[in-house]
């Protein structure tokens, strides 16, 4: 199987927008299909309409996991990447999950907050963004490994923690609980102007983004209405990742195009998602990236280079640091890992 086995109507590519260090290359389509099985509340959405209840599991909580509980009439989508803020520690949602109407769901998700384990809030809020694309790609690397592994949607918790302390290393934020946060927190208003800048256009439903050093990944969703509403916490991941990268230039949009190419042409292997729908993964060494497929329609699809480093969309300081990883995986395994509590 391929992702265009399952695509339903045209999709083209549009004319590449360029904003500072970040480009955009467009994923169009010429028609809209106003369908009833795809009116989803997105995750703020929902928790601000206050039908969307997101709790720990119980009183004791449990780290790779959280439930919610849907009390609206309408489906809610949760993206891959999700931040979900209070509880016992923040935490990072590992799947795109679709939770059905009046239903309850326990969702896998990661730590992103390494030093709380204590309760700050009953119910989570909605973060308002994704994680970090070079740290959603590392995440989705595990959580794949896992699912073809043992069938679970559990990521690599070391490896998050690892993304969590190159950010705060990278950006030098200070957070005594070791929270990726604090790391957005120190230059939202730098992500925020990308935000502003970088709108979807009519017909949009997805988008490619490269930078000045290469290709950054891509996001897909079923409707132009979803991805409008979905694109300030889309941009704001990708855009973490040029913070400190030269200005970019319509030249780049050339091989997005050609990767978005291997995107459609990759094999997937599908799983059954925690929630609704079917977990599609791409099967390529060259790229990690996942779908869901619900009612035979592509409801949201995310995709990066597997090989981040050869992308060069790091910074020098950053791989100068990243060669410290090894003193920082032990100072991490000295702390207590509050799944162990």
């Amino acid at each position: 199987m391929r992702l265009t086995d399952f695509w339903n109507g045209e999709c083209r590519l549009g004319n590449a927008v360029v904003t500072g260090a970040l480009g955009m290359l467009p994923l169009l389509a010429d028609v809209e299909e106003d369908r009833e099985d795809l009116q989803f509340l997105l995750l703020d959405e929902a928790i601000s309409h206050e039908v969307l209840r997101v709790t720990e599991t119980g009183e004791g909580g449990e780290v790779p996991f959280l439930l919610v509980k849907n009390t609206g009439d309408q489906p809610v989508l949760i993206l891959e990447g999700e931040e979900l803020v209070g509880g016992k520690q923040n935490r990072v949602v590992n799947a795109t999950l679709l939770v059905p109407a009046k239903s309850s769901l326990r969702i896998p998700v990661s730590c992103m907050e390494q030093g709380r384990w204590r309760l700050d809030s009953t119910a989570f809020q909605a973060g308002g963004a994704l994680f970090r694309a070079k740290s959603r790609a590392r995440q989705k690397a595990g959580v794949s490994a896992n699912i073809r592994r043992t069938g679970e949607f559990r990521s690599h918790q070391m490896s998050v923690w690892e993304e969590v302390e190159d950010s705060l290393d990278e950006l030098r934020a200070a957070s005594p609980t070791r929270d990726f946060r604090a790391a957005r927190e120190r230059v939202s208003s730098e992500i925020d102007r990308y935000v502003d800048e970088l709108l979807p256009q009519d017909g949009q439903r997805g988008a490619i983004f490269f930078s000045a050093r290469g290709v950054l990944g891509c996001e897909w969703l079923a409707t132009s209405d979803l991805l409008k509403r979905a694109f300030p916490k889309i941009i704001r991941s990708f855009a973490f990742e040029v913070l400190n990268a030269p200005g970019v230039s319509h030249a780049g949009a050339q091989a997005a195009s050609a990767w978005w190419n291997r995107v459609l042409e990759c094999p997937i292997r599908a799983f059954p998602s925690p929630g609704a729908g079917e977990d599609l993964r791409l099967e390529n060494e060259d790229l990690v990236g996942s779908a869901l497929l619900w009612r035979q329609r592509l409801v949201h699809l995310s995709c990066f280079p597997s090989r981040w480093d050869d992308t060069g969309t790091q910074d020098d300081r950053l791989r100068s640091r990243r060669q410290s990883a090894g003193e920082r995986r032990r100072r991490m395994r000295n702390r207590q890992d509050p799944s162990e509590s």
